[in-house]
């Protein structure tokens, strides 16, 4: 596919719209208590816009666009706690031990986790939410200061590139990092986020490191979760013997995650990812 050539601004006010659009549907389904992914999607679209404005500062102005990004980022932090203790309580469901003590401070946050729920739907319902997206909406209906415009390809194809070359920097980080595992995280999901949302601009051999960049998020995601289960339990006030248990069994199955990930690298590093 020829990719599309026109301004720039036009071509990202298109797909910040329709990201906002997601985020209204998405926003819909939070209160719904079965819908076990809600938040964590609702989060992938605030995140999404937020790497989308991140780009756009040169075209639509800096000033603005970090004000209805500054906006986003205060709600995106505000459903933090909440998804950290859903992906913990996934992955502590995993754990294969069975001991009294650990069982019943799971229950617990189980609870502390309805507490949590609680208070980000009242949050989502205030202000919060509607101001940032009626900041988005006032910073879409001005025009771009024709100076700042730039060929759309030009552009998908430079934010890419940059995205990658973060990649690039990071992808020799030793497994046992836990933080730098967590940052070649992000940069992989940006050079995804940048490759989906841009696609339309970018030839075809940028446009397909989406692919390679979600599986090695998802990879490295798997073993961010485990080390930040692994630290919740060294503060817990378990007795120490539960806690090691509990530790070795979540030790065993990071070793497992990352040969998944070195394998997938081994095989499925694409040239210059």
């Amino acid at each position: 596919m020829t990719p599309v050539a026109c301004p720039t601004a036009p071509f990202l006010a298109s797909r910040l719209r329709a990201l906002d659009v997601t985020l209204g549907e998405t926003l819909a389904r939070v209160s719904d208590a079965t819908d076990d992914e809600a938040i964590h999607d609702l989060r992938v679209a605030i995140r999404r816009l937020r790497v989308l404005l991140k780009l756009a500062r040169r075209i639509f102005g800096r000033y603005h666009t970090d004000a209805v990004r500054s906006a986003f980022t205060v709600v995106h932090r505000s459903t933090g706690a909440l998804r950290d203790e859903e992906v913990l309580e996934e992955t502590l469901a995993r754990v294969q031990v069975d001991l009294p003590p650990f069982l019943g401070w799971r229950k617990k946050r189980v609870s502390h986790q309805k507490k949590l729920r609680k208070a980000v739907l009242v949050e989502l319902g205030g202000t919060t939410l509607t101001n940032a997206r009626a900041l988005l909406t006032a910073l879409l209906t001005f025009p771009a200061n024709p100076d700042d415009e730039v060929d759309v390809a030009r552009f998908a194809v430079r934010a890419v590139e940059r995205a990658q070359k973060e990649v690039q920097a990071r992808r020799a980080v030793n497994t046992d990092d836990a933080a730098g595992l967590h940052a070649l995280r992000i940069a992989h999901k940006h050079v995804r986020y940048a490759a989906e949302l841009l696609s339309d601009a970018l030839p075809a051999e940028l446009s397909a490191l989406a692919k390679p960049s979600t599986l090695f998020q998802k990879r490295l995601g798997e073993i961010h979760d485990i080390d930040m289960a692994i630290e919740t339990l060294k503060a817990t006030r378990l007795a120490a013997s539960t806690r090691v248990v509990v530790i070795e069994a979540l030790h065993g199955m990071r070793a497992e995650r990352v040969a998944k990930y070195l394998d997938d690298a081994t095989r499925s590093y694409a040239p210059g990812v």
